[in-house]
């Protein structure tokens, strides 16, 4: 998804995704979560018949077997020692990572298509990328233009071979006649305009630093055999170069637009578009656009595609989007509508004397009007306060307005162009005055705001009924949970549509056919006709150990990714201690209720506690307290969920309890995050939230109250799954720590002073049955984790104490949310502490073999890589491929070791598989592989399906591995506690520019010492 406003990360898991949670508020990752998939094991209405994809370009094809001979080819020569001589010249610091020890052997081997085309490279293929320097700084759409002019200019149309990104460069297939500092004055010239205007500025651009990359040889790089071949060392370049010149086709067409240089959407309103446009009301609308990115591969390069969606401004006649967009609030109005670009309708469209071609008036919105619009003047007009309609926006006037005649200027190619609606001379009058003299058929609606089109200084101004809102133009807030969830509904479609779209629609909006794009040809690039096919391997589900009515353990085998732990009990039950319920009432429609209606299923869920395993015999018999909420009113709220919490921490008569049920009437993020922060950082108590109508809704109870009972145990200490040792291959020997480490940053609509913070979980025993938490508040829009070194040495001091003194001999790291071009920035930043802190408790005498080794694998799904089914057999019921399916070939590099691994089992939409790059190791190849294991790749991908199993808070796999998965929900937690810096509303948010509070100091989060230690965040 797009970053306007929607996050990927955020609706998507409740879905089905990561089998979390279910409500997550606006979208975003602030909102209540709950459980899911718990008790029952999923379910729900039947699913829609299997359906899979049938590529209309070719028929299905087999993987293709060039590029798996050149994968065992140059495993082979691996294993033969060329690998080795390749790793002794290996470097932390060198930007090389480990290099793949092998393919993946086990599991049932099937193929599946992937959202990828084969990129054709010539032979002799060199690009030249110069850098180019604008003076005065341009944006947007304004920089791309001076760069559409500097094309124009002779020395770089007859080049011939010539493709930018409108930004900061151009691709040349062979070198231009020009020199490094080339330097042209640029007088600008809109689009639509014959002449540049007087007053136009001139732009000062340079082109520079000439770099040439052999395309052809790094193409040949990836098509090696020989473990021992140096390194392609300008990589980054070469795919730098070549999305520019795949990108240059929908960056340029006037029918695409953009969002960043990846993103395309057409803006094409015809019918046959129509499917591809969605509203989402209050004044917005999404498009399904194509996301495309060029992608090394063994054998080759590919380019990625995937669909992708965006939010943008609904085109609309500023007068009815007004009411959707909300005209109460005009503060909140204007920041909606600055810089949107609106076409003038009460004028006709110029005509360009070039081409004869017609072109719309375009004006930029500069904001609303307001009284100190044009205070330096000599007749500067009057506005009755800001935003005032029609009648309150007054400017000088002559009685009949002449239109002026053109007058001669010494350059010929210079003229002045005269106000599109008014020109000033003499007389005061009302813009809806002077509007019914001039345009009467145009009615004037008084209560709508006027815009100013100009600026501050020299205001120009229209009405809302004659202008129109361009297509395509993004916002940047985050979206309201309606419009969240008419988002999810829009984006939300089976594998096979989305592939249809890719090889249809997106091929088209991509210029990826040659028939409108003659760019790729000119350079010799060919794009493959289809959808590639991998190989891929679906592996099979461990089994899932509890215990049963006789407290013996028994096991569970999923089915589709899931299973049911009906009539079974926790693997390990925890004390609750004392615990009691609040119940938070309202009175909203269809919320209505109060205790007496929610004691008897407190009750029932009490006993259902007891039965899953949990000694819940603690709960204080009196009457919980009723605490009424008013819709809305956060402030208020806010007080009485804080007064609550505080009474009970303060309690005399009943001892302060250690669990709080808090039944709230309806999913709302406000009242969940204020529970959260008091409960969890202020009294040290644990709380659940319920929301009421699920909560008592007899039909499919005790599903409920299982995945409720999931947080319960949790929390409490106990351990709700294993699976047998053999499954957790070196984690079983009790000896190995597994880490989860996360960063999360502000969102859309987050306070300027929001910060990032980071998480990090460890498993503190064997059977992975609980993840203890620390986090750090850190500056914002950091990618590293600044404070590691305090947090891994609690995570060790944990770790000893809970193994009688002992300290780990191993320690993996799971790190999510980090993208490629950051990797090596964790070894050189992250890596050293985690080292200091092992140095500082491994005794000083230890020796290299005693002191912990360390694996670091970087984990994410904030990717495009999507794999769909090539055949009903081997497709589940969501059409998706089967839960287990692994693939590390054919879209991978041997030169690197990583996998993709989708274990989970979609409910709806596309599912979309982990991705797992190994850029340390000093565990896995150094260890003894057990059958039928066959190698460390063997090792690694089983680890990590079967730790999959284990997330505790669902009855089912999930799509990220449990350790990045918890240090990511830890982080959720945390933008709960700093909901006034992630989600403030909007007057919070106006002040909170004003006071500029950026010390880190002032974010000050403690989770008391009771719960310090315990799964508080689950």
């Amino acid at each position: 998804m797009s970053g306007q406003g929607y996050r990927g990360r955020g609706g998507g898991r409740g879905g089905g995704d990561r089998g979390g949670g279910g409500y997550r508020g606006g979208g975003d990752r602030g909102g209540f979560r709950g459980g899911r998939g718990g008790g029952g094991g999923g379910g729900g209405g039947g699913p829609a018949p299997v359906a899979v994809f049938k590529d209309p370009n070719a028929p299905l094809a087999p993987p293709d077997g060039q590029v798996m001979n050149i994968e065992n080819a140059y495993m082979k020569n691996a294993a033969a020692g060329g690998l080795q001589q390749a790793m002794a010249k290996m470097s932390l610091n060198d930007g090389q990572f480990p290099p793949r020890p092998g393919h993946g052997t086990q599991g049932k081997k099937i193929a599946v298509y992937a959202n990828y085309f084969k990129v054709g490279v010539p032979q002799n293929l060199t690009l030249t990328r110069y850098s180019v320097e604008v003076q005065p700084e341009a944006k947007g759409k304004k920089l791309g233009r001076v760069f559409q002019l500097l094309l124009e200019l002779p020395e770089f149309a007859s080049a011939g071979g010539l493709a930018s990104d409108l930004r900061s460069m151009i691709i040349a297939r062979t070198p231009l006649g020009i020199q490094d500092g080339h330097t042209v004055q640029i007088p600008y010239l809109a689009e639509g305009q014959d002449e540049p205007l007087t007053r136009a500025i001139t732009y000062t651009v340079r082109v520079i630093t000439p770099l040439s990359f052999s395309i052809s040889n790094f193409a040949a790089f990836l098509s090696s055999t020989n473990p021992n071949s140096p390194p392609y060392t300008q990589k980054a370049e070469a795919i730098q170069v070549l999305n520019v010149l795949l990108g240059h086709y929908p960056q340029a067409h006037n029918g695409v637009v953009s969002i960043g240089q990846n993103r395309h959407f057409s803006i094409d309103r015809g019918q046959g578009n129509a499917h591809n446009i969605t509203v989402l009301g209050g004044g917005l609308e999404s498009l399904r656009g194509y996301f495309q990115s060029v992608r090394p591969a063994t054998g080759g390069i590919l380019l990625n595609v995937n669909v992708t969606h965006g939010v943008f401004l609904e085109p609309l006649s500023l007068d009815i989007l007004y009411g959707r967009l909300g005209s109460g609030n005009k503060v909140t109005l204007q920041k909606k509508l600055k810089l949107t670009r609106v076409k003038v309708t009460h004028l006709p469209s110029k005509v360009l004397k070039k081409t004869n071609e017609e072109v719309p008036r375009v004006k930029t919105i500069f904001g609303l009007a307001h009284p100190q619009d044009g205070r330096g003047e000599d007749k500067p007009p009057r506005i009755a306060d800001f935003g005032a309609g029609p009648k309150g926006v007054s400017f000088w006037l002559s009685e009949v307005p002449p239109l002026p005649k053109l007058p001669k200027l010494p350059n010929p190619k210079v003229r002045k162009e005269p106000d599109p609606l008014f020109h000033p001379t003499s007389t005061l009058q009302s813009l809806t005055t002077s509007g019914k003299v001039k345009y009467p058929h145009i009615r004037l609606e008084e209560r709508n705001p006027v815009v100013n089109v100009g600026n501050r200084e020299h205001p120009s101004y229209l009405p809302a009924e004659v202008c129109v809102v361009l297509p395509g133009q993004t916002i940047k807030r985050r979206l309201s949970p309606d419009q969240t969830q008419q988002m999810i509904t829009f984006a939300c479609r089976r594998p096979y549509q989305n592939a249809d779209s890719i090889v249809t629609d997106g091929k088209a909006v991509l210029g990826l056919n040659p028939q409108v794009n003659a760019m790729t040809a000119q350079f010799g690039l060919t794009i493959g006709n289809s959808l590639i096919t991998v190989a891929a391997r679906v592996l099979a589900p461990p089994a899932i150990k509890y215990k049963d009515a006789r407290q013996k353990e028994t096991s569970v085998v999923p089915r589709f990714g899931s299973w049911n732990m009906a009539n079974i009990k926790f693997h390990t039950g925890s004390n609750l201690g004392k615990w009691t319920s609040i119940v938070f009432t309202s009175t909203r429609r269809g919320a209505s209720f109060g205790v007496r209606d929610v004691m008897p299923t407190i009750s029932r869920f009490g006993e259902f506690l007891t039965r899953s395993g949990i000694n819940a015999s603690g709960m204080i018999p009196a009457t919980p307290p009723e605490i009424p909420l008013v819709d809305g009113e956060d402030v208020a709220n806010n007080e009485k969920i804080s007064g609550i919490m505080k009474a009970m921490y303060n309690a005399k008569i009943n001892p302060r309890p250690n669990f709080i049920l808090c039944v709230i009437p309806y999913n709302d993020v406000a009242i969940y995050n204020s529970i959260k922060n008091f409960g969890d950082t202020k009294a040290g108590i644990n709380t659940v939230c319920v929301v009421a109508p699920k909560f008592m809704k007899e039909q499919r109870q005790d599903q409920y109250f299982g995945n409720v009972s999931l947080k319960f145990n949790l929390k409490a200490g106990g351990i709700n799954q294993t699976l047998d040792p053999a499954k957790l291959g070196i984690i079983s020997e009790g000896k190995t720590m597994v880490v989860g480490l996360d960063v999360t940053h502000p969102s859309p609509g987050s306070r300027d002073t929001a910060p990032s913070v980071a998480g990090i979980v460890a498993s503190v025993d064997k059977v992975l049955g609980q993840w203890p938490a620390d986090f750090r508040i850190q500056e914002s829009r950091k990618e590293t984790v600044s404070g590691l070194y305090d947090m891994f040495l609690g995570r060790l001091n944990l770790w000893e104490k809970k193994n009688k003194g002992l300290l780990p001999d191993n320690i993996i790291v799971y790190r999510d949310g980090v993208s490629e071009g950051q990797y090596q920035l964790l070894l050189d930043q992250e890596l050293p502490q985690i080292r200091n802190a092992c140095r500082q408790k491994y005794p000083a005498q230890a020796t290299k073999s005693s002191f912990p080794k360390i694996s670091i694998i970087v984990c994410g799904k904030r990717h495009h890589t999507r794999f769909y089914p090539t055949t009903e057999a081997n497709a589940d019921r969501s059409s998706n491929c089967e839960p287990g399916t692994v693939v590390d070939r054919g879209v991978t590099e041997v030169h690197g070791w990583d996998f993709f691994l989708q274990p989970h089992a979609c409910l709806q939409g596309t599912a979309r598989p982990g991705h797992y790059y190994v850029i340390l190791d000093e565990i896995f190849r150094g260890r003894q592989v057990r059958a039928p294991l066959q190698n460390p790749a063997d090792s690694l991908e089983d680890l990590t399906f079967n730790m999959c199993h284990l997330f505790a808070r669902a009855t089912k796999a999930v799509s990220l591995c449990p350790p990045a998965y918890y240090a990511d929900l830890l982080c959720t937690r945390l933008r709960c506690y700093l909901a006034d810096q992630y989600e403030p509303n909007e007057s919070s948010a106006t002040a909170s520019v004003a006071s500029g509070a950026t010390n880190l100091s002032t974010f000050d989060v403690q989770i008391p010492v009771n719960m310090k230690d315990t799964m508080f965040y689950i």
